[in-house]
């Protein structure tokens, strides 16, 4: 059994696992083992050192100038008309997975979008530890270290993917969507993966999502 205090949350976070007996510290979760057998260390090692040394070492009011160009680009990249727009899709939305969270700000910004909605958000970096600290006290936010290419999740239990400028990255891109594919309800719910200025895999919000045998 998954363990958290609020019962509330237990419901909506336990049934997603493919393993009952995984527990989470809180709100962070460490799975980096798993990762390693994938042969992702040196992605792992780069953007730890990458992301650690943004969040120590770049002043806040720089990290939210440019948060809030992130923001920006992340609503035009993916067709959404504004940040109201953004909220009423995510309230749609009881499972969102945020592939490759980095620091965390957009499952920071899904989770206040959406409070009723339950952000899952995964990195094999260090990062994600920092993130987790951060926002502890967000209840609905629970942050994992493990390979995206290989997630504990069952089959079709997200509702809404987001792997933001992230993919790319990946070892194995295909393999990643595919594996994205596996864990992706079917009913009209989308994966959106893009960055560099470009759209590498993206389905639309509003159109039905296409499986990948």
């Amino acid at each position: 059994m998954v363990q958290f205090e609020s019962k509330e949350i237990i419901l909506k976070i336990e049934t997603i696992f493919k393993n009952e007996e995984i527990k989470f510290n809180g709100n962070f979760m460490e799975i980096v083992d798993r990762a390693k057998e994938e042969n992702q260390s040196q992605t792992a090692e780069v953007f730890s050192e990458k992301w650690v040394s943004y969040s120590k070492n770049v002043s806040k009011e720089e990290q939210e100038k440019l948060w809030q160009f992130q923001k920006e680009w992340y609503l035009k990249l993916y067709g959404f008309d504004d940040e109201r727009d953004l909220a009423s899709f995510l309230k749609t939305k009881k499972v969102v997975f945020d592939a490759g969270c980095g620091l965390g700000y957009l499952s920071e910004w899904f989770a206040r979008l959406s409070p009723q909605s339950t952000i899952v958000a995964m990195d094999i970096s260090q990062s994600v530890e920092e993130a987790a600290k951060k926002y502890k006290d967000i209840p609905n936010i629970f942050f994992i270290r493990g390979d995206i290419a290989k997630t504990p999740f069952k089959d079709e239990v997200m509702d809404y993917i987001s792997c933001h400028a992230v993919i790319m990255h990946t070892e194995n891109p295909e393999k990643t969507f595919c594996e994205f594919n596996r864990i992706l309800k079917r009913n009209n719910n989308s994966i959106e993966a893009g960055g560099g200025g470009t759209r590498l895999l993206c389905i639309c919000k509003k159109s039905i999502t296409q499986r990948v045998s």
